[in-house]
């Protein structure tokens, strides 16, 4: 698990969402997540289109973007699994990587890179999204972030491969 330094601003703030109908919410500004996880692999996720940058401070990071327009379900959890883990306490990780999985389905659609590739992108778009819920305040407990990071590995390879939201 990456740990990022005290003091280190890691998300834009807070989200700031508009809802438009059952699991449909568009973004009302751009937010972004400062990952130690997505700088690992920086140069392809830009080459697949993610908007993603290179902070000068602090190294070792890459910024990933969610544009403004943004359109999301939020996270897909099940209303049953809300007990343990509301969509609210996972919203923001879950965004930037439903940004990540977009380029991973859109990389497949238009045959741009492998599949062996998209499927080792797909592990470090999850490390990404545990990442992220790791980071947000308040902090997610680790027995609600694991299970929600291990339901999208196994699951996340049907994911990519089905149609997304339209993003505008």
């Amino acid at each position: 698990m990456t740990h990022h330094n005290k003091g280190t601003k890691v998300w834009s703030g807070k989200l700031d969402c508009t809802f438009h109908g059952k699991m449909h919410w568009e973004l009302n500004k751009e937010m972004w997540f400062l990952s130690k996880e997505a700088k690992t692999h920086h140069d392809i996720w830009k080459e697949m289109g993610v908007k993603i940058t290179e902070p000068k401070s602090p190294e070792g990071y890459s910024k990933v973007y969610a544009p403004n327009g943004y359109d999301t379900d939020l996270t897909s959890i099940p209303r049953v699994g809300w007990v343990a883990v509301a969509p609210w306490d996972v919203a923001r990780p879950a965004i930037i990587h439903d940004v990540l999985y977009g380029a991973l389905r859109d990389a497949l659609k238009n045959k741009t890179h492998d599949e062996k590739l998209v499927n080792e992108m797909r592990a470090a778009a999850d490390r990404v999204f545990l990442e992220g819920m790791m980071h947000v305040e308040p902090p997610i407990k680790m027995w609600k972030a694991k299970p929600c990071y291990w339901s999208v590995r196994p699951f996340g390879r049907f994911a990519i491969r089905k149609a997304g939201m339209a993003q505008t």
